[in-house]
């Protein structure tokens, strides 16, 4: 008899976790207590009420708000408030990176119904197990789940805007998956002067002499440039900023694969980048052009090779399937990953998809130390790692092409109908009440009637001497 899906940070066995969970409880009923200071009807200066809190509880005014925005996020989340006060499956640390994860959508899209029922259906997707001991996403996961959501609704709902490059919107095509070397296009960008684009660079003088670079660009540039970085701090062995400065001091010839994801069975698919996550369709388009590769990522799945290292179109499969490190809890991004085997190559393993994961140098170690190991579900993606207490847990994949994402990207179509529809119904009813504030009857104008003031002339004064 197969075991029902189930959480690990709920398994009522371990003791970790029936702490975990008392102690997400009482937080939350501590957090509840001090809330109704926090009234937001309040006419008391918030500045005020944070000291009071402060000199009663020692807490910061920065986690004061943090906490209590979080709680103000989650009332307007039905389905996923009734989930936590049932199960405690998400601590305030976690609720407060889903709501300053929401927090930056835009202003205007955040007062709408829509983005707010969507988030609630998403992050219940989410936070639903589809596996005995899943492990609970990771920061990133939830992070480019409520990005995608926003993403979702912010393209379909909102109007066209120009292109920021300032070239006419092409018919679209079937979509690339994924494209390779755009860093040969970068001497074919626009001048920066370009009209047609909006960049700005603010330099800012540090107390302790540095000098701090803020860049504002277009997306498609943007992503052009993180992957540029990315590639010259992994040639340079440095971090990206230091690549950033050596790049534009003393620049290297490199090589760019830049990867882009697009179903090309399901219409108005948006197109997911590694670190980017869903481009506007401004940016998708701009990228899409410049497409010098397009690959078949179902023929990549079931592709082979014999030597050790992936083939391109197999390492650019496993990325999209993987999207992370496939350790517990490990966030790294996967596109500079090392490629690991589940049955090592020299021991027969095959260089194919359904034996890869995505590892961070780091935790490959631990790996091949066998400090842990794990079962690669061929179909789902689906990594069953297994601990040397025993225990064992389950880490789904959360890329474009993991089946959940799939599944996500069939709705993505759904739910541009249902904006639509959702505009044009708030735009109607609108105007249907502009329209009866102007057959409301006016009341009728008063007659005039003049009104006598009476004041004190001011006292004269005296003369100023000669």
């Amino acid at each position: 008899m197969s075991q029902p899906a189930s959480w690990s940070v709920l398994n009522p066995d371990s003791l970790y976790s029936r702490v975990r969970r008392d102690r997400t409880a009482a937080e939350y009923d501590y957090w509840r207590t001090l809330r109704p200071v926090a009234d937001i009807n309040s006419e008391e200066d918030w500045t005020t009420l944070c000291t009071l809190l402060y000199r009663d509880t020692g807490l910061s005014k920065g986690i004061l708000t943090r906490n209590f925005g979080a709680l103000d996020t989650l009332d307007r989340l039905p389905r996923l408030k009734a989930l936590i006060a049932e199960t405690y499956l998400l601590d305030l640390y976690h609720l407060s990176i889903i709501s300053k994860a929401i927090g930056k959508a835009p202003t205007e899209l955040q007062e709408e119904d829509f983005l707010w029922r969507s988030l609630d259906e998403d992050l219940m997707a989410l936070f639903t197990p589809s596996r005995p001991q899943q492990l609970l996403p990771g920061t990133r996961t939830i992070n480019n789940t409520i990005a995608d959501t926003i993403a979702s609704v912010k393209n379909l709902a909102a109007p066209q805007v120009p292109d920021p490059w300032g070239k006419p919107t092409p018919e679209p095509e079937d979509g690339p998956t994924p494209c390779e070397d755009p860093a040969a296009t970068m001497r074919s960008l626009p001048p920066a002067d370009d009209a047609g684009r909006v960049s700005s660079l603010f330099v800012e003088p540090l107390p302790d002499d540095r000098l701090n670079f803020s860049l504002a660009v277009d997306q498609a540039t943007g992503v052009l440039l993180t992957d540029v970085l990315s590639q010259a701090a992994r040639t340079r062995k440095t971090n990206q900023a230091n690549a950033m400065v050596d790049q534009l001091l003393d620049p290297v010839s490199l090589t760019v694969n830049s990867l882009l994801y697009r179903a090309s069975d399901v219409d108005d698919a948006p197109v997911f980048h590694p670190t980017t996550g869903i481009l506007t369709e401004e940016a998708a388009q701009t990228l899409q052009d410049m497409v010098t590769q397009t690959l078949d990522m179902d023929a990549a799945r079931d592709a082979e090779t014999p030597q050790h290292d992936m083939t391109h179109p197999i390492r650019c499969c496993v990325i999209g399937r993987d999207w992370t490190c496939r350790w517990p809890g490990c966030n790294a991004p996967a596109t500079h990953l090392d490629g690991d085997h589940r049955i090592n190559h020299e021991d027969g393993g095959p260089t194919r998809a359904d034996n890869m994961v995505m590892l961070c140098r780091h935790h490959h170690n631990r790996k091949t130390d066998v400090q842990a190991t794990y079962l690669l579900d061929p179909v789902t993606g689906d990594v069953y790692w297994h601990f040397s207490d025993g225990t064992y847990a389950v880490d789904l994949a959360a890329g474009p092409l993991a089946p959940r994402k799939k599944n996500w990207v069939q709705t993505y179509s759904q739910r541009a109908a249902r904006a639509r529809e959702y505009a044009a119904r708030k735009a109607a009813a609108e105007e249907f009440e502009r329209y009866q504030a102007d057959q409301e009857p006016r009341p009728a104008p008063q007659p005039y009637e003049p009104v006598l003031v009476r004041h004190r002339a001011p006292p004269e004064e005296d003369p100023p001497p000669f």
